[in-house]
């Protein structure tokens, strides 16, 4: 040979390695310091001024609230002009608590009433002379400031050991007024570090957060020296934030390359070279080995020499796997019909039907099972459990030997149970049996033989093996040509492990008795679940449990089950579509990716009810937060609580919901098309239907009283609304679930 392919291989490998290591150490150890020093700090700085900028937002937003409420609610008027009534002091405090539980912030709110002392919180009312923070709310009558105090102990009674830790905003009743009463609002210090604990973590910048007097209110520790700091200061509260790196970045690596670590460089290139030359050596070791025996089997045929070209060794590997090849389609061509070939073409023919089965071949499978006269025969399916999740998790070797464990069980424990037969894999993940009767006796009690016998299969692979599978036994023949017949009634049986479950035998007499609802009467859930998730109602839960009991007293086939729910996801689908882009890109992420991933994998109605209520409740929750990070959400939460309370009303609109909060109507419908997709009035007859079935199911009134306890004069009305809505009239609604 002129060119040993070894060398080729290193010529090929070393320059490449040597010019790709000599590229990164020039140009990487120049660039990679500065730039990531530079990025690190300006990371630094975007992490500070956003965690500044949303506590700012956060504490503005309870600053416009206190103002909107001083502004808007007479309560806070009245008070101020000496009314005192027990009634209108309740109302007062309950106005104070619903204004506390609009923020995690906020602490504790008051009103102090300077004609006559008056104390009014959140949660009592008492006296000037009886509260503790009088010093407080005297100074900020005679002082009026502006913005956010410094952190301050806070507690209600001055004999009272409850101190808390807070920042307040005081503000005149009313905006204009001087000395006539205050709106103090306090912010929990504590509930502002939980939310740095939370969300001011980060693992390459750190961050400490002071108050105007250079106090501490949060810290993490660093070890960065003070030339890598960023400070903040914040023009609304007068905090700072000071963020840094927490850890050294590359911005010696120069340094260090210089002064030692090039030894390691150096090292490992050296490394690299050995294992170059190791590896090119590996590799040629097969083409050194496939020439040795080429040449000695041209040693050992002289007769049928390969001749060597005058070429490289791949070139003489190639033209000798040629000639070979040759030999090898000869050889397989007159060997063709081998055994093997012929039992699996006959195995076929038998499961599938529909073909002329060969009698010589047939006759001398018989004897090969040693079966003098065929009496009959039953067919069983046995199916690997969460196949997908088995081929992830073993080798394709693992996965041979798992299948070759199975055949062999089921051989021992048939020859346990005096059973004949001939198995065959028919699927990468169905193995097909054929149990075989050779004589009445035999006949009569294969069934149960074969029921035991498979659940000491099923036992066995799981105490074993971890394994499981499920098995489809099918209906008993007397002719070879009905043994087809028998296979179709396992693998419907097989069909039903959706509903009857997985880990199990099901037997052909199993569903030939299953009885079946009105599978129209479940799918009216679909649409109530999906329109109730789409408005954040959380009654689409109950729905949804409702939906899958029912898909479980069906029985139905895993066919039939697919189709329920993509036609429930072609629902969910159209109802987000109603929903900004937002909610859609959260769907799209949260449920539909993960559908699309798994739906493979999703065999029984458990684990498909576990993913559909694990998947909706995580995108659910999102599209929570999305809504009340929003501006206008705490308005729709109480016009939709509103709503909730008087749903019963018939001249509920929204011009009454204008006049009720002081809204345009115009601006309250654009906004409930917003939040929820769907018109006021849509929205509101979805609310009075979920009412009006609750009563249909758990009360025995009569249509016309739930008609008007839901809203509507005339009952007519309501069974029209109702039909269109739920798909059934109210009457029939309550035959079904009742």
């Amino acid at each position: 040979m002129r060119r040993n392919w070894f060398h080729r291989l290193l010529l090929s490998y070393l320059p490449v390695l040597l010019l790709i290591v000599c590229l990164f150490v020039f140009i990487g150890i120049i660039q990679l310091s500065e730039l990531s020093r530079k990025e690190a700090v300006k990371s630094s700085r975007v992490y500070a001024q956003n965690l500044q900028n949303n506590i700012d937002t956060s504490l503005r937003s309870v600053e416009m609230m206190m103002i909107e409420m001083i502004a808007r609610n007479p309560k806070l008027t009245y008070f101020a002009g000496m009314e005192s009534s027990p009634d209108f002091i309740i109302d007062l405090s309950q106005l104070l608590q619903s204004m506390v539980n609009t923020s995690a912030l906020i602490d504790s709110i008051y009103v102090y009433r300077v004609g006559d002392g008056t104390i009014v919180s959140d949660k009592t009312k008492l006296t000037i002379d009886q509260f503790a923070d009088r010093s407080y709310a005297e100074a900020s009558l005679s002082a009026r400031p502006t913005g956010w105090s410094d952190p301050r102990a806070y507690r209600t009674f001055k004999d009272g050991d409850d101190k808390e830790t807070v920042v307040s905003m005081a503000k005149g009743i009313p905006l204009s007024g001087k000395g006539i009463a205050l709106l103090v609002l306090n912010v929990s210090v504590d509930k502002i570090r939980e939310y740095f604990e939370n969300f001011g973590q980060s693992a390459v910048s750190y961050i400490s957060i002071s108050d105007r007097r250079g106090d501490e209110l949060f810290r993490q520790p660093s070890r960065t020296s003070p030339s890598d700091h960023i400070v903040v200061t914040s023009s609304y509260t007068g905090w700072t934030y000071q963020s840094g790196l927490k850890v050294e970045l590359l911005g010696n690596i120069y340094r260090n390359f210089t002064n030692g670590w090039m030894l390691f460089g150096y090292i490992g290139l050296l490394i690299g070279v050995w294992w170059v030359i190791y590896i090119s050596r590996k590799n040629y070791k097969p083409i050194e080995t496939m020439m040795s025996r080429i040449r000695k089997y041209n040693q050992q045929h002289p007769n049928l020499l390969i001749q060597e070209p005058s070429v490289d060794e791949l070139s003489y590997i190639d033209y000798t796997l040629g000639n070979m090849i040759e030999t090898t389609q000869d050889y397989e061509h007159r060997h063709r019909e081998n055994r093997r070939y012929r039992r699996l073409r006959l195995f076929q023919e038998l499961v599938e039907g529909g073909g002329q089965i060969n009698q010589a071949e047939w006759s001398e499978e018989l004897r090969g099972l040693e079966i003098d006269v065929f009496a009959g025969a039953s067919v069983s399916v046995i199916e690997i459990d969460k196949y997908s999740a088995f081929i992830s998790q073993y080798s394709h070797k693992d996965q041979g030997l798992f299948k070759y464990i199975l055949t062999k069980v089921v051989e021992e424990t048939a020859k346990a149970e005096s059973l004949r037969i001939w198995q065959e894999w028919v699927t990468n993940h169905r193995l097909c049996v054929i149990y075989f009767d050779f004589n009445e006796e035999q006949r009569l009690q294969a069934g149960s033989r074969i029921l035991v016998q498979s659940e000491q299969v099923r036992a066995w692979l799981q105490d074993h093996l971890e394994l499981t599978v499920t098995f489809g036994l099918g209906t008993p023949v007397t002719e070879a040509s009905a043994i087809s017949q028998s296979y179709e009634t396992a693998t419907t049986a097989l069909s039903y492990k959706s509903a009857l479950g997985s880990n199990r035998v099901i037997g052909h007499w199993e569903t030939e008795v299953l009885s079946r609802d009105d599978l129209f009467v479940y799918l009216q859930y679909v649409r109530t679940i999906a329109q109730a998730f789409r408005v954040g109602n959380e009654a689409w839960r109950e729905q949804l449990n409702l939906l899958f009991d029912g898909l479980r007293s069906l029985l139905l086939p895993k066919e039939e089950i697919d189709g329920v729910l993509n036609y429930m996801n072609y629902f969910f689908q159209r109802e987000m579509m109603e929903l900004p882009p937002e909610y859609q890109e959260l769907w799209n992420s949260e449920f539909r990716a993960q559908w699309d991933e798994r739906m493979e994998t999703l065999e029984t109605l458990d684990d498909l009810e576990s993913f559909y209520s694990d998947r909706l409740t995580s995108c659910s929750r999102a599209m929570k937060l999305m809504r009340e990070e929003k501006g206008n959400h705490a308005v729709v939460r109480r016009v939709r609580d509103y709503i909730e309370q008087h749903f019963d009303n018939p001249d509920l609109s929204l011009s009454l919901l204008g006049e009720q909060f002081n809204m345009n109507t115009s601006s309250l419908s654009t906004l409930f098309k917003e939040e929820f997709g769907e018109k006021f009035v849509v929205y509101l007859s979805h609310v009075r239907m979920e009412h009006a079935k609750d009563m249909l199911r758990n009360s025995d009134l009569p249509i016309y009283e739930i008609s008007g306890k839901v809203g509507y004069l005339h009952p007519m009305s309501f069974i029209r609304t109702f039909k269109k809505t739920v798909g059934v009239t109210p009457g029939d609604y309550r035959k079904v679930h009742q």
